[in-house]
């Protein structure tokens, strides 16, 4: 275990956070644009604010708030996650990412006179979830946050060990540096929210689903690539598409009649397992609906769900998709990085420092829509990415509704715009038109509630990554085999609920 501590001190002000970087568009919250109008407002007046100024976005945590130097304390599911995003660096490194982190944690501990540690565990997202459980339920008050991976905090949903996070003082979701449309997904019912997810949670940005292309390639084979950048915009960009670029692009290099990593292929992931999850998830098929009081009800059988198990399964089969015999995210990369394939599948927004060195020019693009007919993109989060959870073992709720909203707030304000706008936009996109893209992947980042609770679910969420495992496109039989149990353990949590949590 590592652990940092940030202590609140007055000699400390000078550290305070400056103005921050130009902000990104942000679609978090319903009440972003009046913030955002009521800044440009401030901003016209005094002219000498930066409309896009994130650092004007006041919150509102009342000024007297002041913890006496009271400890909070992170529980952290990632040593490196910690250490870049959370903990951050023990002093200014000159790095951009690592100073703003810096100066956020200063600004929190100063504003509230509280002391930040952040303790750190290489907890994945199957172990991470039976750790949890066993120090809330041994009562261990250390923790006032935990966090952890999606996949993994989920499956403790029936543990009732969660504080609702509407109870929580101090904490505002109609700012927009708290991800409304993530948690809506997430919530058990409309009265419940357990699962938090906003700008302090930079994991579930860096984690969105991203396709990357190679832009020489398919100059080679096509056109100039802002002609595919235009058909993202066009609402063109399908599975359909993609599969159709990929399979004319493939060669058979060695003349083995198979694809594999000597030939120039069309389309490269690491195993067909999450590499499906952007497509399924990146159309509108919703499979769940809710009721009147917001409960989720299964919705798996539809004629476009049929239909994706037809075209999924074929894309991952045709020739010149390779992934059955990637042994990792690396080998995946350097499959692509060696300009050996058109798209590069599982991938996320935070892969993209990993290609700066790539000869050829890439692309990012969102994942494809279902058909034409689909109205917006959406690009998943992937199922690793942090979320956090206050335990009901918490003897500090009033300061930790407190530190979240301006751990939050701070973030949004400050480390948000120099990642996105700074590190992600400018040091490894290649072109003003991924630029673009990257705001169009930002804006649709979503999850679903099938995929999310997929392992208190009886797996019914991952069925197409066994389809395209097996070539097959027999979703109804899939269904059929999961879904009775799905339901039993979706109807055990509703009514859980309905039972105000009484087991």
């Amino acid at each position: 275990m590592k652990n940092r501590c940030y202590f609140a001190a007055s000699l400390l002000a000078f550290l305070i956070l400056a103005p921050s970087a130009i902000s990104c568009a942000d679609s978090h919250s319903q009440k972003t644009t009046e913030t955002e109008n009521h800044v440009t407002e401030t901003a016209l007046e005094s002219e000498t604010v930066n409309p896009n100024d994130r650092s004007q976005i006041k919150d509102t945590l009342p000024d007297t708030l002041n913890y006496n130097g009271r400890q909070f304390t992170i529980y952290c599911a990632s040593t490196d996650y910690n250490e870049d995003y959370i903990a951050g660096p023990e002093e200014e490194t000159g790095e951009i990412v690592d100073d703003a982190v810096y100066q956020r944690n200063i600004s929190v501990a100063e504003r509230l006179n509280v002391v930040i540690q952040s303790d750190s565990y290489d907890e994945g997202w199957n172990t991470i979830g039976p750790a949890v459980s066993k120090l809330i339920m041994a009562g261990d008050t250390t923790y006032d946050l935990f966090m952890g991976a999606q996949a993994g905090l989920t499956q403790l949903v029936t543990d009732n060990c969660f504080v609702n996070a509407y109870d929580l003082e101090h904490i505002d979701f109609n700012q927009p540096w708290w991800n409304n449309s993530y948690m809506n997904e997430l919530a058990i019912g409309e009265n419940y929210r357990f699962y938090l997810n906003g700008d302090y949670f930079i994991s579930t940005l860096l984690w969105t689903r991203v396709v990357f292309f190679n832009k020489v390639m398919y100059a080679n084979y096509y056109d100039d690539a802002n002609a595919l950048y235009q058909s993202v915009f066009d609402g063109k960009w399908t599975l359909d598409r993609m599969a159709e670029l990929a399979k004319d692009v493939y060669i058979d290099v060695n003349n083995d009649s198979k694809s594999d990593g000597d030939d120039q292929l069309g389309y490269v992931a690491y195993l067909a397992a999450s590499s499906t999850d952007g497509f399924v998830y990146g159309t509108d098929i919703p499979f769940t609906q809710r009721d009147e009081n917001g409960y989720v009800i299964l919705n798996m059988m539809s004629d476009d769900a049929v239909t994706l198990a037809q075209k999924l399964p074929a894309f991952y089969a045709q020739p010149g998709s390779f992934w059955k015999d990637i042994s990792s995210d690396a080998q995946n990369q350097e499959v692509f990085m060696k300009g050996k394939t058109l798209f590069l599948g599982n991938s996320a927004l935070c892969h993209a420092k990993d290609l700066r060195n790539m000869a050829d020019d890439f692309g990012f693009l969102p994942f494809p829509k279902f058909d034409e007919e689909q109205k917006e993109y959406r690009s998943l989060i992937h199922d690793s990415a942090m979320i956090g959870v206050v335990s009901n073992a918490s003897q500090n709720l009033d300061m930790t509704g407190a530190v979240l909203e301006a751990l939050n707030a701070e973030t949004y304000r400050s480390v948000t715009p120099v990642w996105y706008e700074t590190a992600l936009k400018v040091k490894y996109s290649r072109d003003d038109y991924s630029t673009q893209m990257i705001d169009l992947i930002h804006d649709s980042a979503t999850t679903n509630f099938v995929y999310a609770y997929n392992y208190a679910l009886n797996g019914i969420g991952l069925i197409y990554r066994d389809l395209c495992n097996r070539n097959s496109s027999d979703y109804a039989s899939a269904v059929k085999k999961l879904e009775k149990t799905a339901a039993r353990k979706l109807e055990k949590i509703i009514d859980i609920f309905n039972g105000s949590l009484d087991q």
